[in-house]
């Protein structure tokens, strides 16, 4: 069995911060220029290296920035990581990203692409900062199709897309994509505590989410908000959390969509399968960790707190510091989320509790369930 305190099931790095866009959430405060210090090339073969030296299985490799398509070199790095372990590539919605340069991105091993999409045409070039970014990502989405190259869509959910969700739904159907991952928004970089839902909107988006996946058949997951694990296990046994306002809205336009097959993770199962296969349980730090465009180890990219650099330490060993140590016991877990019966699965987003709380082991700031309704819940 897969064990995620001895060894991370996913790896985000960041090949550089360079980014041809100004996005008003960017987490990495992107900048148009390479940093001088990144990771040269050796430095990154060193760092695959390192990733082997967890052992089989070895973890899910996903290549990101920044916009990793603005390193010369970056077509070498997925080369040599994915001859080892499987690799997915997020990068920016770009002219950097022609037809020629996605094909190479397959030819070079990439299992799927990413690419974040937070709305329909106004809405997410207003949040991209520069108009035409929209049209230019779907040209980007129907260049890996045609390649064969499986397409994610990430979203970031904050107040100012809240009742534009089911557009992306339609549009996740439309570019047939392997993946809707849905993103919560956490307030560190650009991204402000005010682009925050309230936790009821949080428990009506999430909730929704649950239906979609079960309606359209769209294969859904959510990033920084875990709590949807809890309710697929609540709704699963018929138990309805309350929902508001939004929930009813975003509901109401559903029945616009086609009908397919559920595809949802089960929060009962500890495995479950995608196209690259994702496991329950995994969270800031514990499963999984991040690492910046100069070597700097954090939980994740939205838990700034440097734990190590591979300039100086084996990620073995940054993997079993004090910080991921803390990470990986739900045990240790303050406020309601220490007590609740989902704390394995679910404990919360570490990011957004050190962003709001300075304290990455507090109580997850937008979750408005009261736990002991359940038997304690373990992977």
């Amino acid at each position: 069995m897969f064990d995620i305190r001895k060894r991370p099931f996913i790896v985000f790095w960041e090949l550089t911060r360079a980014c041809m866009l100004a996005c008003k959430h960017c987490r990495a405060k992107a900048q148009k220029n390479r940093h001088p210090n990144e990771l040269n090339t050796e430095e990154a073969f060193n760092v695959i290296d390192m990733l082997c030296e967890f052992g089989k299985p070895y973890p899910l490799l996903v290549i990101t920035g920044g916009d990793p398509l603005m390193r010369d070199d970056v077509f070498e790095i997925i080369e040599q990581a994915s001859s080892k372990m499987r690799v997915a590539v997020a990068f920016s919605g770009t002219p950097l990203a022609t037809k020629d340069k996605v094909e190479k991105l397959k030819d070079s091993g990439a299992a799927r692409v990413a690419i974040s999409i937070d709305g329909s045409k106004e809405i997410h070039d207003s949040f991209r900062g520069i108009k035409g970014t929209f049209e230019t990502s779907m040209k980007i989405i129907d260049y890996a199709n045609e390649v064969n190259l499986p397409v994610q869509i990430n979203t970031t959910v904050t107040t100012f897309n809240l009742y534009n969700l089911p557009e992306m739904v339609k549009l996740c159907l439309e570019k047939k994509v392997v993946l809707w991952d849905v993103f919560f928004v956490v307030p560190t970089g650009r991204a402000k505590a005010e682009f925050m839902p309230t936790s009821q909107q949080f428990e009506d988006v999430l909730c929704w989410l649950y239906d979609v996946s079960r309606f359209t058949g769209l294969n859904v997951k959510s990033s920084a908000a875990c709590h949807l694990r809890r309710i697929e296990f609540m709704r699963s046994r018929g138990v309805m959390p309350k929902t508001g306002e939004l929930y009813s809205e975003l509901i109401s336009k559903l029945d616009k969509v086609e009908e397919g097959e559920a595809k949802i993770v089960s929060a009962n199962r500890s495995l479950a399968r995608d196209g690259i296969g994702r496991m329950m349980g995994v969270t800031d730090g514990r499963g999984m960790f991040f690492i910046s465009h100069v070597g700097e180890v954090y939980p994740s990219g939205f838990l700034p707190v440097v734990a190590g650099n591979v300039r100086q330490n084996t990620l073995v060993d940054i993997y079993d510091s004090k910080i991921f140590k803390e990470l990986k016991d739900p045990e240790k877990l303050k406020g309601k989320c220490g007590k609740c019966e989902f704390r394995y699965i679910c404990g919360g987003s570490r990011a957004r509790a050190y962003a709001v709380y300075g304290d990455y082991l507090a109580q997850e700031p937008r979750c408005i369930y009261s736990p002991g309704k359940f038997e304690l819940i373990k992977v």
